[in-house]
């Protein structure tokens, strides 16, 4: 947790303030890194307050925003999941709102791995670098950091991220109910693999294009990497995932229904 505090030690002899050594919120010792000071208690409230907050945003849970966190005064990030409509309603003073609540809780059961990943706080490990790592693996236990290497990941990404699957996701995953799967299929042998970037105009939404490619025997991918076959961008846009696709050589289908006739 960052107390806001910059340049610690010019601040203290500008202001001839002492700077704290504890954190306010739950009095453990405060660590300062590059002039600025961190409580590192996992168990600290503030924090807490913050990942269920990130938690609920990324996995788009609605109407778990901080007043209802506040009034849930949950202890963790598992206990979302073990929520009872009884219990969220004597909480919140309403039954139809808890109702609605523990629906958006259980549709948040199906987020992919991707989501998922980013939803759990893991330092420098966003929605770039949980997309990138979910586009070369299958399911959280098939990360390693050499898979991370080949998603592109830094040294620094890579270490929060096994640290934190050797850490709090072993604490927690037994109480998560989530699958821990991509989208992605690792292709084998001469399995072709296939990403779609902008929307799909043969087919109405991207996980029915999705389906007919899995179909058909392709492999998907979530990010464009060098081992990707195809990219299909059917807007025939400038997106990322198209200059990388570009830059790779990576062969771009603009009609998928035709490539699906065609390939057959």
């Amino acid at each position: 947790m960052l107390l806001g505090y910059n340049d610690c030690s010019n601040l203290e002899k500008a202001m001839k303030i002492t700077i704290p050594t504890t954190c306010p919120c739950c009095d453990y010792p405060l660590e300062t890194v590059n002039d600025q000071l961190f409580c590192r208690n996992q168990s600290c409230s503030a924090q807490l307050s913050k990942k269920l907050e990130h938690f609920a945003k990324t996995l788009g849970i609605k109407g778990l925003g901080p007043k209802t966190l506040e009034k849930l005064d949950l202890q963790d990030l598992t206990e979302i999941f073990y929520l009872e409509t009884s219990e969220v309603a004597e909480r919140l003073g309403s039954v139809r709102v808890a109702e609605k609540l523990i629906e958006e809780i259980d549709r948040a059961r199906s987020a992919d791995l991707a989501t998922v990943l980013a939803s759990f706080s893991i330092p420098l490990v966003g929605s770039t670098a949980s997309t990138k790592i979910a586009g070369v693996v299958g399911s959280i236990d098939e990360i390693t950091p050499e898979k991370c290497k080949e998603a592109g990941l830094g040294a620094k990404v890579t270490e929060n991220l096994t640290s934190w699957l050797n850490t709090d996701y072993l604490e927690m995953k037994e109480f998560l109910p989530f699958s821990f799967t991509s989208n992605t299929e690792v292709a084998n042998g001469n399995q072709k693999s296939v990403c779609i970037t902008g929307k799909t105009v043969s087919f109405k939404t991207k996980a029915d294009a999705y389906n007919a490619l899995k179909q058909s025997g392709y492999a998907i991918h979530e990010s464009v990497t060098k081992s990707t076959d195809y990219l299909v961008d059917e807007q025939d846009g400038a997106s990322t995932k198209r200059k990388k696709a570009d830059q790779y050589g990576i062969t771009i289908i603009k009609n998928l229904n035709q490539f699906l006739k065609e390939t057959q």
